[in-house]
């Protein structure tokens, strides 16, 4: 929202001899966010002037100030920071001084993933961007762009700035960067501060295992828990840290909501945690105002009598659980407004239960709708969007949670393969804007520059609301890599292509019909990313490198995508491909002869699959394997593979190491599963097995055609120790 008061006509020139940034006397110890502002701004004004602009504590009319946070001055000036919106800043000028005030706590600005308010930061970015020309790409001297000036101008003015989506949020925590030893090290925090991220979040987020139930309730009301088929009820310990007890729930349990609301009601009512028999309230507690229910991870069917018949009687089978829980959510919601209980309940629509439920949604709940953000295919892309119409059309705006990473199913997983799609993200959010409060974006990777530009994107979005993404990659290329800027847009538009069409839209005919889903690493490398197709890639770094001076700053980022994005795939394939040999396998076997730990025959195997099979998905055949624990294994065979077609995600040949198979803890080998028709390779990779378990220690290897048909060859299975 930006809502101009005044433009007038007489501009402010701020030059490197007449320009001061101004905070209050005592900012560096009462104001820290107005205190880091100051340091933000004196950065990089100083470097886009070449000379250092001073920060000082008094205003000096003779000087062109910038005056930073709530103080007398911008008090004096009319701004009023208590009446400006959430994240809001005013940027007003006044005489020789432009001032630039919003609502800030006094924090440190790495606090808590900077969930504080520092809208007056905000401002000085704001008005770096837009009158030095400034921008934060990502953290470090690669990613910020700096122009050198000799002046600038700043027209008379009087505005309020503030955020189209109150809720920003990208993942907190990603891969690793690019240069660790760096002073920006912390770069996630410093990232969040200049794409302005948010400052008060409402993460809804499976917020009743916060309540401890199973704990609880465990021992005294089984009948809170969802009725397994035997007729036991599931109490479950996970030993999942910090909650150890899964919460499955029986949402048919009139005590089970019953406590769900003594909960929610004593803590927005200011009541302690003791009071309900916890020691703290949980994660799920939001600044005394919101309680998030959504249920834990993973709707699991419960087996009473009425939840069996509210699952039949479902509209959507796909949504079975659908009713039972927004029900539960609307009743608690409905009493809280009954008995004078200020405060909201947040609920994600996910899962089972995405839908729109039959009955009206009560105000006083805030609902999330969880997708896959900008990573589907059109036909999905449609439905999620409908979904969130329909949301919008009931409750009003909601907000977005978008598992949109990397890292969201193991299949994404892969090493090394690039996921910067940042037309994707914004087609999607941009479609998305209207109808949406916020959005965490949960994008994520094993390097954390395959996401920047990714973040960049959305927080634009964010704050605008809709973006010319041509027009902002444009000058992205462009002021990132100068004259060099058409061959590196054509080298990551073709990787966000490879990503988008043939790592996520990997197609498969099966006797089930088409199924679409993640390529799997052997044919990343084999063919999305081999050595031929790599080579045009090449190309175009060569071609970019080519087209600026060598020791230019464009030159050091044209360098810096190289090592990130363009070696790594060459490495990785190189290497991938070169252990797919056989003949450079039987030839370090034959020159150093490896002990193996299998017990007894260890092939060869055939095994076929003719028909896709719902309910066994897969056929296999066991290996005995004396393997100890605390120690490091190789696990080496080869392999041919007749027309393997897999119909789910993870499916394919492949071989298996189980440390317990009854416990269902295994260690895959290599990755998902190979594909295709392809003569004789060699498979290898290296198994830990913990000294500790949680489950008795019974290994094997198995061979196996998983979610799969077609046939697989396996021969020359050897297991030999590594070390510890």
């Amino acid at each position: 929202m930006c809502t101009c008061l005044a433009v007038l006509a007489a501009a402010l020139s701020f030059t490197p001899q007449n320009t001061e940034v101004v905070v209050a006397p005592d900012a560096k110890k009462n104001q820290r966010v107005v205190w880091f502002a100051a340091q933000e701004m004196t950065n990089f004004l100083s470097r886009a002037f070449g000379a250092k602009v001073p920060v000082v504590s008094e205003l000096n009319p003779g000087k062109a100030s910038i005056v930073l946070g709530s103080n007398t001055w911008s008090v004096a000036a009319g701004i009023d920071t208590a009446k400006l919106p959430q994240d809001g800043f005013a940027v007003k000028t006044k005489g020789n001084a432009v001032y630039i005030a919003g609502l800030d706590r006094n924090l440190r600005p790495y606090y808590d993933h900077g969930c504080y308010a520092r809208a007056t930061l905000f401002g000085a970015y704001d008005f770096l961007e837009k009158f030095v020309g400034c921008r934060f790409y990502f953290p470090g001297e690669l990613g910020e762009i700096v122009p050198k000036v000799k002046s600038f101008e700043v027209p008379e003015t009087d505005e309020v700035s503030a955020p189209k989506l109150t809720e920003r949020h990208v993942t907190p925590s990603v891969g690793e960067w690019y240069d660790p030893d760096a002073k920006e090290k912390r770069y996630m925090p410093i990232s969040n501060l200049r794409l302005r991220m948010q400052t008060r979040p409402l993460h809804c987020c499976h917020g009743l295992r916060d309540f401890r139930y199973v704990q609880r309730f465990g021992e005294t009301h089984p009948e809170y828990f969802l009725m397994k088929k035997d007729g036991t009820r599931d109490i479950m310990d996970t030993g999942r840290e910090p909650y150890h007890k899964n919460n499955k729930f029986c949402y048919s349990s009139a005590g089970l909501k019953e406590e769900i609301y003594q909960d929610v009601k004593a803590y927005l009512t200011g009541q302690p945690p003791e009071s309900r028999g916890l020691k703290k309230w949980g994660g799920n507690c939001k600044y005394g105002e919101y309680v998030d229910i959504m249920p834990e991870d993973g709707t699991i069917h419960c087996f009473c009598p009425v939840c069996t018949a509210a699952y039949a009687a479902a509209k959507d089978p796909a949504c079975e659980s659908n009713e039972l829980i927004w029900n539960c959510t609307i009743d608690i919601a409905e009493r809280l407004k009954l008995e004078g209980v200020k405060g909201a309940v947040m609920q994600m629509a996910y899962g089972a239960y995405r839908n729109v439920p039959d009955r009206k949604i009560p105000d006083n709940v805030h609902v999330t709708v969880c997708n896959n953000g900008g990573w589907v295919k059109q036909k999905r892309a449609n439905r999620d969007y409908e979904q969130v119409k329909a949301w919008y059309g009931n409750v009003g705006k909601v907000k977005l949670y978008s598992n949109c990473g990397k890292f969201s199913c193991y299949c994404m997983n892969i090493d090394d393969v690039p996921t910067q799609t940042p037309r994707a993200m914004a087609s999607f959010y941009n479609r998305m804007a209207p109808m949406i409060r916020g959005a965490y974006m949960s994008n994520h990777a094993d390097r954390a520059m395959y996401c920047t530009l990714n973040w960049y994107v959305f927080s634009r979005i964010a704050w605008y609301g809709q973006v010319d993404i041509d027009a902002l990659l444009d000058e992205y290329y462009r002021l990132m890599f100068g004259a060099a800027a058409k061959p590196m847009q054509e080298f990551f538009d073709e990787l966000e292509r490879k990503w988008m069409e043939e790592v996520l839209g990997a197609s498969f005919e099966t006797d089930l019909g088409t199924s679409n889903f993640v390529a799997t690493e052997f044919r990343v490398w084999t063919e999305i990313y081999s050595e031929k197709a790599l080579r045009p890639l090449v190309d175009l770094v060569e071609k970019a490198e080519a087209a600026v001076p060598p020791d230019s700053m464009e030159a050091k980022r044209i360098a810096l995508m190289r090592r990130e994005f363009l070696d790594r795939m060459v490495r990785r394939s190189h290497d991938y491909n070169a252990n797919l040999s056989v003949e450079r396998e039987r030839a370090r076997r034959a020159s150093n002869p490896p002990k193996s730990v299998i017990v007894g025959d260890a092939g060869p195997v055939t095994i076929t699959v003719d028909q896709s099979m719902t309910n066994k998905p897969f056929h296999a055949v066991k290996f005995a394997a004396d393997l100890k624990q605390g120690k490091k294994y190789r696990i080496s065979y080869f392999l041919k593979g007749e027309n393997i077609k897999p119909y789910q995600r993870r499916g394919g040949a492949q071989a298996v190491v189980w440390f317990n198979e009854s416990e269902d803890r295994a260690k895959v080998v290599p990755n998902a599963g190979l594909e295709g028709t392809f003569d004789w390779i060699h498979q290898s990779a290296e198994v830990y097995v913990p000294k500790k378990l949680p489950c008795d220690f019974k290994p094997e290897i198995d061979f196996r055609v998983f979610f799969a048909t077609g046939t697989a060859r396996f021969d020359g299975l050897i297991v030999e120790e590594v070390g510890k």
